[in-house]
């Protein structure tokens, strides 16, 4: 059964066209001529013709379409006709057989459709299933490490993609990954648009200061010569320094002592002195001070290095190195120094002092090993420079295997979930397919029946006992003589009458001919085809016994499916005819076969078709309902059909019905522009509305037509008929 139709850039239906949905298994569509009825039936009919035109099929499940118009009748209405097959007089036993075979066939189906939306229901569970997934790993996952491991780096640009993946490395070994952090590092460098190799951090060399800090010199004691008489006096007093100081204070030719400021430098003590002082002291002295400067030398030149190393590691995006702990080495080490330099200064000033400086080799070794630590990550940092092409696949993969296990307990579930639909599906399937098979075994079934009871002949006998019914006696329909499958139209003194047809005598048997065809099939076998039909202006040129007899084969029609009888699933009917409109619509005893039917109207305004949907309400009970229906949608007509719908309206009632006089009316209206355009109306309504004056309409404009409505309102409410206009008015 067709579920919705959508008509578009077709005639008179624009690139907005039309949509016609949740259609019943009966639609009835009134139009006027020439507002797009044929155009929807041809489309229906041939939809894979218009390629912006389509139709959707209740679970997707498209069956024949049989279309009755101006196609079929050209096609079929000819000098022979193809036979039509029906059941006809075929044995009680073989009928009842074909339609229990009918039943189950219809059971089967139900059954086959009942699988086919099981299985739709676990594919949109599967579905939903995967979002739900795709969602939450996006979410918990990858958005949790986008930071370091971007969509195009690792191959994951949508969602469903990243799902993929993710379940891919699951299905890997995936329990022992790299470490977040190795993951991070490695990125950091193959990830990167420009990664070059770093340099490796050169290590302190610290020989001279190790030599400096451990010469013995300064566990020395630096004295002068002991051989000499004043060499026990110093050295009683223990100011060997002290005098040392004052020696360089001693000028020759000068006898004032340095020390006592007294006149008692005599050449002899003079020589005394720097013979005191030799040239060994000397040489001590000399050491002292030669290794003063190479440490202080070397430590300035150190640490100058070592603050510019640190600054320009922090001044990095990475480094390797920990600087933190490079700053509190380098401050012991300073320390340190700070403090040799201190006893090696007062070793200058005090030659005779032993002072013991600190070996500062471990902490320069502690210094060392931290460089050491980060030239490994370094060259670790080269080699995957080095390698890149190499490497990064292999990342890649690792970064997979990481996100499987760091999601692993969701990963599982999701898999048991998935399999689980899977099984079902599987399992509803093979169901399905049984019973496709039984399905086309009871439809061989049915077809072998069919072909051994089925006959042309029938048809012949059903279309001449209407043709009698309705008074058509001059001409009939039989098979060829030559050919049993075939018909023609004779007289009765058996000459052809095709060509000697009236419009309305072709139209009629077309039709007649049409309703076999539904109830049989052009071949032997067939006849429990499930169809669709869409019957367009069935009535055209007949008169009114053929029209009832059209409109009582319909009625019938729509009961045989309100009751799930016969082969035909749905129908669309197309018309004009009011009056057929109405008798096709009487439901009589099938009252309830009002659920199944759908009412339409169609329009044309402006060049432009439009279809209104009045659902299980039928907008056309009679003339002067319809009347009013069409005044209520206003906006749909031009100023001219407005004015006749409101003339005739008041025709109807006050004229016809109520025998009232125009004069009557007229009188209730005083002002000038009101009088008027009551008249206006009045005139309308009047016989002469009915025939074809020759004057010049003009179409009012919209502010005019507004006040002919008010107008219109004000003659109900005059005459005491308010409640009759907001009754129909609604």
């Amino acid at each position: 059964m067709i579920k919705s139709l959508s008509i578009r850039n077709i005639a008179t239906f624009d690139n907005d066209g039309i949509n016609i949905t949740d259609l019943k298994p009966i639609n009835i569509i009134y139009g006027s001529n020439g507002s797009g009825k044929s155009t929807i039936g041809k489309a229906i009919a041939n939809i894979n013709s218009y390629d912006q035109s389509s139709i959707s099929w209740v679970n997707d499940r498209s069956i024949e379409i049989l279309a009755y118009n101006d196609e079929f009748r050209k096609n079929n209405f000819q000098e022979q006709m193809p036979g039509v097959f029906t059941l006809g007089d075929a044995s009680t036993t073989a009928v009842a057989e074909i339609e229990r075979k009918r039943e189950d066939l219809q059971e089967i189906t139900s059954t086959g459709l009942r699988y086919k939306s099981e299985i739709e229901k676990q594919q949109d569970a599967i579905k939903s299933e995967n979002k739900t997934f795709s969602e939450s790993a996006w979410t918990n996952v990858f958005k949790k490490y986008e930071q370091w491991f971007s969509k195009s780096a690792i191959g994951a640009g949508t969602k469903d993609k990243f799902m993929d993946k993710l379940l891919a490395a699951y299905n890997q070994e995936h329990s022992r990954p790299l470490p977040i952090d190795e993951l991070k590092n490695r990125a950091s460098v193959l990830f990167a648009q420009q990664s070059s190799r770093i340099e490796l951090c050169d290590l302190i060399e610290n020989d001279v200061l190790s030599s400096i800090e451990s010469d013995a010199i300064w566990a020395k004691i630096i004295i002068g010569k002991q051989d000499i008489d004043i060499a026990e006096l110093i050295s009683k007093l223990r100011n060997s320094d002290w005098v040392s100081q004052g020696v360089k204070y001693i000028e020759d030719g000068n006898d004032v002592c340095p020390f006592c400021q007294q006149h008692t430098i005599t050449d002899a003590f003079r020589a005394k002195i720097n013979i005191f002082f030799d040239e060994i002291y000397q040489q001590d002295i000399d050491k002292v001070n030669a290794r003063c400067e190479d440490y202080k030398r070397a430590v300035n030149a150190l640490i100058s290095s070592l603050d510019r190393f640190n600054e320009t590691q922090k001044e990095q995006k990475r480094s390797f190195v920990n600087c933190a702990t490079l700053e509190s080495i380098l401050f012991s080490l300073k320390t340190a120094f700070s403090r040799n330099i201190e006893l090696i200064s007062s070793k200058q000033k005090e030659p005779s002092r032993v002072v013991t400086l600190a070996d500062t080799t471990d902490i320069i070794a502690a210094f060392n090993a931290e460089l050491t630590k980060a030239n490994i990550s370094i060259k670790a940092h080269n080699d995957l420079v080095d390698n890149s092409a190499k490497e990064k696949p292999v990342l890649v993969s690792e970064i997979w295997r990481f996100f499987a296990s760091e999601y692993n307990t969701a990963i599982t579930r999701h898999i048991r979930a998935i399999n689980d639909m899977e099984t079902a599906i599987k399992n509803l399937t093979r169901k399905r397919n049984e019973t496709a098979e039984k399905y086309m075994t009871v439809k061989k079934e049915i077809t072998n029946l069919e072909n051994s009871v089925t006959s042309v002949t029938p048809t012949v006998n059903e279309i001449n006992r209407l043709l009698k019914v309705c008074g058509f006696t001059n001409f009939q329909i039989k098979e060829v003589k030559d050919n049993k499958n075939r018909y023609q139209i004779v007289r009765e003194n058996g000459d052809a009458a095709m060509t000697t047809l009236s419009e309305g005598e072709t139209a009629f048997i077309t039709f007649l001919y049409y309703m076999q065809a539904v109830k049989g099939s052009f071949l032997p076998n067939g006849v429990a085809n499930e169809r669709v039909l869409v019957i367009d202006d069935p009535v055209s040129g007949l008169d009114n016994n053929a029209l009832f007899v059209v409109s009582t084969l319909l009625r019938n029609l729509f009961a045989d499916i309100h009751t799930g009888k016969g082969a035909v699933k749905q129908v669309i009917v197309l018309t004009h005819n009011v009056y057929f409109y109405k008798e096709i619509t009487f439901y009589g005893k099938h009252y309830a076969l009002r659920n199944n039917i759908k009412h339409l109207v169609l329009r044309k305004r402006n060049n432009i078709s439009s279809i209104q949907d009045y659902g299980e309400q039928n907008p056309i009970k009679n003339s002067y309902e319809l009347l009013w229906t069409e005044l209520r949608n206003k906006s749909q007509h031009s100023g001219i059909a407005v004015q006749n719908i409101m003339g005739r309206i008041i025709g109807n009632y006050f004229f016809i019905l109520g025998g009232m006089r125009p004069e009557t009316i007229l009188e209730k209206f005083s002002n000038y522009e009101d009088r008027t355009i009551c008249r206006s109306l009045l005139s309308w309504g009047s016989d002469s509305s009915y025939s074809l004056p020759d004057d010049i309409f003009v179409e009012i404009p919209d502010d005019q037509l507004s006040r002919s409505m008010t107008v219109f309102k004000d003659i109900f409410y005059k005459m005491g008929q308010g409640a009759h206009y907001e009754m129909m008015m609604q």
